[in-house]
């Protein structure tokens, strides 16, 4: 490898020469370009000519030039060299070895080809034992692992596999079920719940899990900083006690009824406190829990999770699950590559031969991206006529038609189906009605964040073919969270419709009603405390659906399309659900020889 990185440098020193063409060049310059003494520079070319790369002819005396000829194509060497340093998981060193302006388009594209064939399900045979590994490419972000802290989708799914919570929410019924509690109860009043643990389960560090490990798991919620997800749950644990070693008792301020439905998240999730007190982030970037796997490897370039073999539910049939953090993963340019993949998530399958006999499944259920108006900002939006004429001058059909695919879809609502388009759009009509409600060209300040740059350029193009002037400012997350996104007339964000749907929604009303004022903030209010308070699943949706209704009739809410997430994967895989709204498991996945 040191040696084809020196006859790489060489190529890039000498640019201009061609190979099989002599050059005359001086041992200093050689030594300098190297860095390295002249006696190593002998070393070096002496090697590299005994491999064939170059001739390398020495003259002695002063004024006499040795000469120097290339052998060996540097697109060969640049091919290599970056293949060496993925099979020592150094993705970043390749990709940065093969951007080097020396090297033709189409050598990075045979570079991609190759990298892509380097994915999918591997047997590596040693001594008497066989090792199934399965890798795969994720394109999203990766920036903590500590289960209270996780903002994305990929860090939430990486969390179920590393973590389990005290109870689970069966994928296909919804029902809640054991898990690391094989029972639990509660008082009448619904304030006090007990959980029984099971015995014997361990941490991925060999210690046993106890009942004050799930305590202070609790408890370490409730001292999060209050733009937390789901902080209206942790401000309503009073406490929460060991009362013995597989006994654990919590008690609530108030009744509430999706403190169970809470549980089954992976905000829940049991961590062991001695790791956890230990000084330092370590625990954000190699957590330890329960899992079916334990992370061994998470840096820029992968995360590397090893199959724990005593885990309480059965070793997982798959060795090792490799994640590649790779950029531009749905490159169109990549589609002829499915074979090498296997599995990939939040894929969209492709209309083509090579794609026809791969399955797709459902997963996560939707996300609806929406723009919400911030009624603590005085501004053009403050008039409701404006208001309602501006949230239909918005051509949702064009930002359909952008977004064209087999997983986007019309959005009347959270809960609300919606049809197949948003009917017939008359620009004319809404330049009529603009004016008609006194808007003026004023500019109108949208905020998001950078993962949905595209999104809000788009709404502000869409915007701007009826004269609205909409200004995009980009937050990062933890700002956007803050209070800097009520400067703003306009937010433009995504709700995650999943499993956990009631309380990702009571979440964003929540987040609603901070820049919201007078009745809509009062009727949010009323009907959280009403749907919190509901024993019943279904009329907890109907105050749910609600809500909707009457944010859409004050033009609080504009919704802008739905998508289904989806993960495709090819038939040789097995352990998939169907029907699943969660990630696909790693745990029960297996490869038919």
């Amino acid at each position: 490898m040191i040696m084809t990185r020196h006859y790489l440098k060489l190529r890039q020193i000498y640019a201009h020469a061609a190979e099989f063409e002599p050059l005359e060049v001086r041992l200093d310059e050689l030594a300098d370009g190297l860095e390295c003494t002249p006696r190593n520079v002998i070393m070096v070319l002496k090697r590299m000519g005994e491999s064939g790369w170059l001739e390398w002819k020495p003259r002695r005396g002063r004024g006499n030039r040795s000469t120097l000829t290339f052998i060996k194509p540097v697109e060969d060497m640049a091919l290599r060299a970056a293949q060496q340093l993925v099979e020592k998981k150094d993705l970043k060193g390749a990709l940065e070895q093969i951007q080097s302006p020396l090297l033709p388009t189409t050598l990075k594209e045979t570079f991609h080809d190759w990298l892509y064939s380097y994915f999918g399900y591997t047997k590596e045979s040693g001594t008497g034992i066989q090792i199934d590994s399965l890798r795969f490419p994720m394109s999203q972000p990766i920036y903590t692992l500590d289960p209270i802290h996780i903002n994305y989708a990929s860090e939430s799914h990486l969390v179920s596999q590393l973590f389990d919570s005290l109870v689970r929410r069966q994928p296909l019924t919804g029902e809640i079920e054991p898990h690391l509690a094989h029972a639990w109860e509660t008082n009448r009043s619904r304030t006090e719940w007990t959980f029984y643990l099971r015995k014997g389960i361990l941490f991925h560090h060999g210690r046993e899990m106890k009942a004050q490990d799930a305590a202070y798991s609790l408890n370490r919620l409730r001292g999060l900083e209050e733009k937390s997800l789901y902080r209206w749950i942790y401000n309503n644990i009073e406490e929460a006690v060991a009362a013995d070693p597989t006994t654990l008792t919590v008690r609530l301020k108030e009744a509430n009824e999706l403190f169970l439905p809470w549980l089954c998240t992976n905000r829940a999730s049991v961590v062991p406190e001695d790791v956890c007190e230990q000084p330092g982030d370590s625990f954000e970037r190699m957590p330890v829990g329960t899992g079916p796997f334990k992370l061994t490897r998470n840096d820029h370039t992968m995360c590397t999770l090893e199959a724990f073999p005593f885990y309480f539910q059965g070793r997982a049939h798959l060795d090792r699950v490799e994640i590649w953090k790779l950029p531009n993963l749905n490159d169109p340019l990549r589609y002829d590559k499915l074979d090498s993949f296997q599995i990939i998530h939040n894929f969209r399958l492709p209309d083509t031969a090579a794609a026809n006999d791969w399955n797709q499944v459902k997963h996560q259920g939707t996300t609806c991206k929406f723009v919400t108006w911030n009624m603590l900002k005085t501004g053009p939006l403050s008039n409701t006529d404006l208001r309602k004429a501006f949230f239909s001058a918005v051509n949702r059909n064009r930002i359909l038609d952008s977004l064209a695919g087999d997983v986007i879809y019309p959005a009347d609502g959270f809960l609300h189906k919606s049809g197949d388009s948003y009917g017939d759009f008359d620009p004319a009509e809404s330049i009529k009605n603009l004016q008609q409600a006194g808007y003026e060209g004023e500019t109108l300040a949208l905020c998001t964040i950078p993962q949905y740059e595209k999104d809000a350029e788009l709404f502000a193009s869409v915007c701007r073919e009826v004269g609205l002037n909409v200004e995009v400012t980009l937050l990062p997350l933890e700002r956007f969270k803050g209070e800097d996104r009520l400067h703003y007339d306009l937010i433009l964000f995504s709700i995650m419709l999943d499993s956990d749907t009631e309380l990702r929604l009571i979440d964003l009303y929540q987040s609603i009603s901070q820049h919201s004022t007078g009745e809509i903030a009062e009727l949010l209010d009323d009907k959280i405390r009403e749907v919190t308070s509901e024993p019943s699943t279904g009329h907890r949706t109907k105050l749910l659906l609600e809500v909707e209704k009457h944010l859409k009739a004050y033009n609080v809410v504009l919704f802008l399309y739905q998508k289904h997430l989806k993960t495709v994967y090819h038939p040789s895989v097995k352990g998939i659900s169907l029907d699943s709204l969660e990630w696909v498991q790693f745990k029960d996945i297996w490869f038919k020889p």
